[in-house]
């Protein structure tokens, strides 16, 4: 494949291959272009790279806050099929790009709520919101589109989710109130659906269906063998570390209106914990990403999940309201920088940008392996 130029006019901004361990710090992402193939140019910015950003919140918003049900651990079967669904989701996005994976999501979803309301088994209820698959191309897709910026896109994107866990809990309540349950997710899927929909107009890949440079701006074909795209030591290792903070940290939003009313708050009360966390969390998860781009990601996730341990701790001896707004308004910000910093971590440490869904994917379903379980036994604990 012929090496890309550019002229300093149209010159485009690099994405800077991992440094071996005795690489000076000091060598310009520059000096390795054009040369090697793997190097691609990422835009940090322009109309296409942001609505994809827009996109991805969009189908966030709309996807998160649903409520899975009051049995507690479909919730958590719910998310580990989620991060499950990428390791098929991934390899499916870099042949085929974000798009088509989102629209038949959408149908996935739409379908979804629809079963879910003339389900009148458990089981039914758990096949039917199980098949929320979809979401996480749009992290895959605005990878793609930034490098600098990387995390901030990322913390915008998965802001969405905290934006979805505010309003959807206020908009169902209401309607629960005055319609049966049934009708209550036929008008959940009449607005999430079209937004989805809208979410899928928005997006935009930068390569075609065979992965080959396009126009300048797309992702080349990939030269990297896939065993070593995925076997890589670092990237296994930061999968790994992942997992275990993501457990760690997706357990107390499950869990929080339960605790809350353990401690004999009420139940209006105790949902509304949910939601001043899920605020916290939508600020966390931008701020955070914006300060990654500036201070180092890694470094971030270090102190966003000592943070976020912390604030779990505290959860123990918050005995009273004022302490358990306290301790939850502390978690939602520490632990929201966690998911967008995952999905830019991956990208940080990929040489190769034609195997991003690949690793993004991968990373997902190794964090799916004790996810499920984690929510299980805690809800046996409880």
């Amino acid at each position: 494949m012929a090496d890309r130029t550019k002229s300093k006019d149209s010159l485009v901004i690099l994405s800077p291959r991992p440094m071996p361990p005795d690489s000076p710090a000091t060598v310009s992402i520059e000096s390795f272009a054009p040369h090697d193939p793997h190097y691609i140019g990422v835009p940090d910015s322009g109309r296409h790279a942001w609505l994809v950003v827009i996109s991805g919140f969009i189908n966030f918003t709309a996807s998160f806050g649903l409520p899975a049900s009051t049995a507690t651990w479909i919730g958590s079967a719910q998310m580990f099929v989620l991060f499950l669904s990428g390791s098929f989701i991934g390899p499916a996005f870099d042949k085929w790009g974000a798009r088509k994976l989102m629209l038949s999501g959408t149908f996935l979803c739409l379908a979804a709520f629809i079963a879910c309301s003339f389900a009148t088994e458990f089981y039914q209820l758990l096949l039917a919101q199980g098949l929320l698959f979809g979401l996480g191309c749009a992290l895959f897709a605005v990878s793609e589109w930034f490098d600098k910026k990387r995390g901030f896109a990322l913390g915008l994107v998965v802001s969405g989710a905290s934006a979805g866990g505010i309003l959807w809990p206020i908009v169902l309540n209401k309607l629960f109130l005055h319609i049966r349950i049934a009708s209550t997710h036929r008008v959940a899927a009449a607005i999430a659906v079209p937004l989805m929909l809208l979410s899928c107009v928005f997006v935009r890949e930068r390569k075609d269906i065979a992965g080959h440079d396009t126009a300048g701006k797309g992702v080349k074909a990939s030269q990297t063998p896939i065993s070593k795209a995925i076997g890589d030591v670092r990237f296994l290792g930061l999968s790994f570390a992942l997992l275990f903070v993501d457990c760690g940290m997706m357990v107390p939003f499950n869990f929080l209106p339960q605790y809350a009313q353990y401690r004999e708050i009420n139940g209006t009360m105790a949902n509304n914990l949910l939601a001043i966390s899920y605020a916290a969390s939508l600020v966390g998860r931008i701020f955070t990403g914006w300060v990654a781009d500036h201070i180092g990601r890694f470094n971030i996730l270090l102190l966003v999940s000592t943070l976020t341990s912390v604030a779990t701790l505290c959860f123990a001896w918050a005995a009273t309201l004022p302490t358990l707004v306290v301790v939850s308004l502390l978690f939602g910000f520490s632990s929201g920088g966690i998911v967008p910093l995952g999905s830019a971590l991956v990208a940080q440490t990929t040489p190769d940008m034609g195997y991003i869904g690949l690793r993004i994917g991968a990373m997902m379903a190794i964090c799916s392996n004790y996810m499920f379980e984690a929510h299980y036994i805690l809800a046996e604990v409880l």
